[in-house]
């Protein structure tokens, strides 16, 4: 009898259902995690960070670590190194004097793509598989195989519908098939030479304590590669810094008006 409940579990959780990510798997650990990181106050310390700052360091503790930074203003300071072997602009972010978030911009990639994946190993040693990759230049070429594969589809189709059932296809039918197809695909492949000058290259990875994020984009006349650091701790904060800027920018733009 046991085995046969035992059974039955196992099916369940083989389910749809049953399946869970990484990033829930993540977010439930975080869920679980906040109450300590609350109670702990002024006191907390996150193991992560950035180099050798941490997440709830005082704005003090940085500045100390980073002696050559320059404070902007008292939420953000600039750091200016090589990282990587790669020259590179460290902005650190704090709210209510407290470590937050910090960017990291390579203002001299060279090839944005090369530098993408360069840097990407590097994160990937340290924080393992990426929860979520993106390639807008790779889908809009798998867009083109696409509509290849449908046409192609469509013409096979037809030429299987009229060997098994002995009538001939319109003819016409089919050209006005295979012409909406063909421009489906002119489309695509338009798109895809536009993806290959402009493109956004994103690769995220998540802790309990941080989300990183790495993004590369190329357009005519910029070429960008910044690595996001944000404490998982500190999300709530962050969300409604975000939100409060917002505002503060659409009312500037109002009084302009």
């Amino acid at each position: 009898m046991r085995l046969i409940v035992l059974g039955c579990i196992l099916m369940a959780c083989l389910t749809p259902g049953c399946v869970t990510t990484r990033e829930e798997l993540i977010e439930k650990k975080r869920h679980g995690a906040m109450e300590d990181w609350r109670s702990q106050g002024a006191a907390y310390r996150s193991s992560e960070g950035f180099q050798d700052a941490r997440w709830g360091m005082r704005v003090e503790e940085v500045r100390e670590l980073f002696p050559d930074g320059k404070m902007l203003n008292e939420n953000a300071m600039r750091w200016k190194s090589t990282i990587a072997d790669l020259p590179a602009v460290v902005t650190f972010a704090f709210l209510k004097g407290r470590f937050v978030a910090v960017d990291v911009f390579f203002p001299d990639a060279g090839n944005v793509r090369d530098a993408h994946l360069l840097i990407r190993r590097l994160l990937n040693r340290k924080f393992g598989t990426p929860v979520r990759d993106r390639d807008t230049a790779d889908e809009s070429q798998r867009r083109v195989g696409s509509y290849r594969s449908a046409a192609d589809t469509v013409y096979v189709l037809g030429k299987l519908t009229e060997s098994l059932t002995g009538v001939h296809q319109d003819q016409y039918a089919q050209q006005r098939i295979d012409v909406r197809a063909e421009n489906d695909e002119a489309e695509a492949r338009r798109q895809a030479r536009a993806a290959s000058k402009r493109f956004l290259l994103l690769s995220r990875w998540a802790t309990v304590e941080s989300d990183v994020k790495l993004r590369s984009v190329k357009t005519p006349g910029i070429d960008a590669v910044v690595i996001e650091y944000e404490s998982a701790r500190y999300a709530a904060e962050l969300a409604a810094a975000r939100q409060r800027t917002r505002e503060l920018e659409l009312q500037r733009m109002t009084k302009e008006l």
